[in-house]
């Protein structure tokens, strides 16, 4: 299907159905300075059974893009607000990086709209090397825009050996990422740098697989076990030597663990 608009509170939210009309809601939530198109490579491994639902959240893709610094609290009641006009009670939700985050805060804050957890190479916690690498990216994207951003950028997504291959998969994450609006970059970047939930991790009573990249640099594998450790039955599988974007540069492997995860989860 093509993308829709509806309208959410204060912006307009892009998002696209995909899969089994009548089966099983998904929603997916993307990283930073990405789209709903992150999982493109996913939707053939889902679509079968579940009805898939990717949205672009607050400033990015084709999603309004304010001006304002942005908070957690909003994307939570963006995407509480996304289920609320398309009618659903409750989804299962499937997040990467900030669409983890996303999906933490659910659990935590919302988990009455939540049939389980897909936790995707993220993490529970800032700190002062994460704020740190969020204020020299907000420095750089102030003074030249997305481009330079990207160079700093794709070394920590992809192996080295990825991003010099150049294929069109890494080439469609890299014209999402240069076409990010400044503002919803910096409103997005804003947000999270005040991630503060590792200690109410406890609350999420909602089944939860966590999937993490054993050499990212991003979300380091310790940050993916403590969000297990915090969740309570919650299962964690690492894929060895990836980095942050494993659905897109191993997606059969990704695939298969995010596949068998939902399966078991909505049983």
């Amino acid at each position: 299907m093509a993308i829709e608009k509806i309208r959410v509170g204060d912006i307009e939210i892009a998002h696209r159905w995909d899969g089994n009309p009548d089966g099983p809601v998904v929603m997916m939530a993307h990283a930073m300075g990405t789209s709903h198109r992150i999982w493109d490579l996913q939707v053939a491994a889902l679509a079968d059974r579940y009805r898939l639902l990717r949205y672009d959240w607050r400033g990015h893709g084709d999603t309004s893009a304010p001006e304002d610094p942005y908070t957690l609290a909003q994307f939570l009641d963006d995407a509480v607000g996304t289920m609320d006009v398309l009618g659903l009670d409750r989804v299962h939700w499937v997040g990467i990086s900030t669409g983890g985050m996303i999906g933490q805060g659910l659990g935590i804050h919302f988990g009455d709209r939540i049939r389980s957890l897909t936790l995707c190479n993220t993490t529970s916690q800032s700190n002062p090397w994460y704020r740190d690498w969020v204020a020299e990216r907000q420095k750089v994207v102030k003074e030249g825009g997305m481009h330079p951003v990207w160079d700093m950028t794709k070394r920590l997504w992809f192996t080295d050996a990825y991003v010099d291959a150049e294929n069109a998969d890494y080439h469609d994450v890299r014209e999402a990422f240069v076409r990010t609006p400044v503002p919803g970059y910096l409103g997005g970047t804003s947000a999270v740098a005040d991630l503060a939930y590792r200690d109410l991790l406890s609350r999420i009573t909602a089944p939860t697989n966590i999937i993490a990249a054993g050499a990212d640099p991003v979300a380091p594998i310790e940050r993916s076990k403590e969000i297990h450790d915090g969740i309570a039955g919650s299962k964690l599988t690492v894929i060895e030597g990836q980095r942050h974007f494993s659905n897109i540069e191993v997606p059969a492997a990704f695939n298969a663990i995010l596949r068998a995860g939902l399966d078991e989860m909505s049983l």
